[in-house]
């Protein structure tokens, strides 16, 4: 299992690398420069890598894709893991010529969205969603705590949002996320229904963002309720005095399993949307 420091919140780093460099010739031979993604050549491997994540999490603010798109590019942005206004403005009117994202502006900032095409081409089987402005803040902090995270993932880990883990679940309760844990090479066998060998279900963590206080009713129900041991532990990102009062329920009502609170992580070039009074 990670450490403390898995979770510690801070100034994220970029990520890896995920794909690597292009198979045969290149445009422009002679040429160090890589190709440009942002030139139409049909849909490209990170043009899936992109519209997945995007379609996992619901919809994603411009400043959030700047930043996913920088990780991805394949060439180096002048703002490290960083992408530029213009290049993601030329990315964004490809992908609408394609019929691939919905996009409007909303809260001073340009939302985005992929379409039921899109998720389709990309294989979510999941409904195309709608903006609804008092879910945007949830919705984007969730996709800058994902940011923050991804990249301290171990190797063999990823991340699962809250619509893949909704499939499982069916009408139960699911974190806003999860990072499943490499498989353990050293773990037993366990024994099914009949009898059988089985190999342990991969373990969980679950992630949980809270900008909000959620009552002491609705924080015991929820900490008190029996879950699958696969879940090692439930993390929760919050604002500081939301933080505050979920250390202070923590206290109080003893959950069944171990719990982590922490300040909502920073990532360079995205921020929190802020409510009257400045906090996020």
């Amino acid at each position: 299992m990670p450490n403390e420091g898995f979770f510690r919140a801070g100034h994220s780093t970029t990520g890896p690398r995920v794909h690597g460099a292009r198979n045969g010739p290149t445009p422009g031979a002679g040429s160090s420069r890589r190709a440009r993604w942002d030139t139409d050549a049909g849909i490209t491997e990170r043009d899936v890598a992109a519209l997945r994540w995007l379609g996992q999490q619901y919809a994603a603010r411009s400043d959030v894709l700047r930043v996913l798109l920088g990780r991805l590019s394949p060439g180096s942005p002048r703002v490290a893991g960083q992408l530029g206004d213009e290049t993601l403005r030329q990315i964004l009117d490809r992908w609408d010529q394609r019929g691939l994202i919905a996009r409007d502006r909303l809260l001073g900032y340009q939302w985005v969205a992929p379409t039921g095409k899109a998720l389709r081409l990309v294989g979510l089987e999941v409904p195309s969603w709608s903006f609804v402005i008092p879910q945007l803040a949830h919705v984007h902090a969730v996709g800058v705590v994902r940011l923050a995270l991804e990249p301290q993932i171990p190797d063999g880990g990823r991340w699962l949002g809250e619509r893949e883990l909704r499939r499982e679940a069916g009408k139960s309760h699911v974190p806003d996320g999860a990072i499943q844990l490499p498989d353990d090479p050293d773990a037993g066998v366990g024994s099914g229904l009949y009898g059988e060998d089985v190999d342990p279900l991969p373990r969980r963590i679950a992630v949980e963002v809270e900008l909000t206080r959620k009552t002491a009713a609705r924080l015991r129900e929820a900490w008190l309720r029996p879950r699958h041991g696969r879940w090692q532990q439930s993390v929760y990102f919050a604002p500081p005095e939301v933080a505050s009062y979920l250390s202070g329920q923590l206290e109080r009502i003893r959950p069944r399993y171990r719990i982590q609170i922490h300040p909502l992580p920073e990532v360079a070039g995205a921020t929190y949307i802020r409510r009257p009074g400045g906090v996020p």
